[in-house]
């Protein structure tokens, strides 16, 4: 049967119990060492000779548990002390010459020698399962990446296959109307009317597919640039200025992307419609949070769920070296156990069964942009709600930094 040394040092450098069970182990094993050595023998030189034997094992031990970099150290000093040690044994006539030519001592120096070469030589148990768990950690990280990758390719495709099948639905429509006015079309037709009808149909449809194409362009292209922060408000309040407009009824909504944001020619390198990306999730995100909620209430309590106001804030500000993208919402918070694992790894999902995409597609943009993103529950004047904020760091700064 063979004996897999590496799993054994795998489990024992794993486990702090038992790596201080095994170092009490030898220390208990020197202790009983010493004391047989003491009632035994009671010859000054060869009480030298045991303890220079005991350095040697040292330094295999630590060679064994605690790896190359440990043995050298160890080494050094143990050498260091053994010479100061000695030193004054020789006046005192402890020490002679014909003690080192000695067969005791001649065996533990080869001793000594031998082990040194071996230890140099070969690799250590202790650093082969370090180099092994750090390989583990790597690949667990590149795991990790891939499946954040995975995970927002797919949250991308979903976006592109709704807004593909929206072009669809745009083409039926024109279908519809082209048959519905197909009776006023003749072979003489004036050419008034020819505009008329181009103008009314073609046009609008022909607009409504590029806008489309145009949009898709934009999920499916990652295009990180310095950009100047009016730039990226001017981006941020066309795309999501008339998305927030129409759910105004239903919502107090807080836009507002101005203040505070004016840096000059500061610069922000980013993707600006990834960015809308991400705050177009959070938002979908809180606005589902606040309809669960509603839920809630308006089981618990009719004029509660009456006299209650979803909200929604959006908000831009300058903070220092960075710009923050602040997006707030009343819809109850987060449970405690999710708050640490939030933007760090996947959390159950409030919309469906598993795992969202939303949250693994906003960490995995941020972090490929050099944001930092964070969510935390907080108090507003609406009631109890999430916030998760956006950390944008100007381009000088990173680089004055580097």
């Amino acid at each position: 049967m063979k004996i897999d040394y590496i799993k054994i040092f795998r489990d024992l450098l794993a486990s702090r119990r038992r790596f201080i069970l095994l170092t009490v182990l030898l220390f208990a094993i020197y202790v009983v060492s010493f004391i047989l050595f003491d009632y035994f023998v009671v010859n000054e030189q060869r009480y030298f000779l045991f303890a220079f034997g005991l350095v040697v094992s040292s330094l295999f031990f630590s060679w064994l548990l605690g790896g190359k970099a440990t043995f050298i150290y160890v080494t050094f000093f143990n050498i260091f002390f053994t010479i100061i040690y000695s030193k004054p044994l020789f006046p005192k006539g402890t020490l002679y010459p014909r003690l080192f030519l000695s067969r005791s001592f001649l065996f533990i120096s080869s001793c000594f020698i031998i082990l040194m070469i071996f230890m140099i030589l070969k690799k250590s148990p202790a650093d082969i399962v370090r180099e092994q768990m750090a390989l583990e950690t790597k690949e667990e990280k590149e795991k990790s990446r891939l499946l954040e990758f995975l995970v927002t390719e797919r949250k991308i495709t979903e976006d592109v296959v709704a807004q593909s099948n929206y072009a669809k639905d745009e083409l039926l429509f024109l279908q519809g109307t082209w048959r519905s006015q197909i009776h006023n079309i003749v072979n003489d037709l004036p050419e008034t009317k020819e505009l008329e009808i181009y103008s009314q149909i073609i046009e609008p449809f022909q607009n409504a597919i590029l806008a489309h194409l145009r949009g898709l362009e934009k999920k499916l292209t990652f295009d990180p640039r310095p950009l100047e922060v009016n730039e990226i408000v001017s981006i941020i309040k066309e795309e999501l200025g008339n998305e927030l407009g129409r759910i105004k009824d239903r919502y107090d909504i807080e836009f507002d992307v101005d203040h505070g944001c004016m840096k000059g020619s500061d610069k922000i390198k980013c993707d600006p419609y990834k960015v809308v990306e991400i705050l177009r999730n959070l938002i979908k995100n809180s606005q589902k949070a606040i309809e669960l909620k509603q839920i809630e209430i308006m089981k618990r309590d009719i004029k509660e769920y009456r006299s209650f106001r979803p909200y929604i804030s959006v908000v831009m500000r300058e903070n220092g070296d960075v710009v923050n993208l602040v997006v707030t919402d009343n819809g109850g918070g987060l449970p405690e156990e999710y708050l640490d694992k939030i933007f760090k790894e996947p959390i159950p999902s409030s919309k469906r069964e598993g795992y969202g995409l939303g949250t693994t597609f906003m960490k995995f943009f941020s972090e490929q942009m050099g944001f930092k993103i964070r969510g935390e529950n907080v108090k507003t004047p609406y009631g109890k709600g999430f916030r998760v904020t956006l950390e944008m760091p100007f381009e000088n700064t990173k680089q004055n930094s580097a």
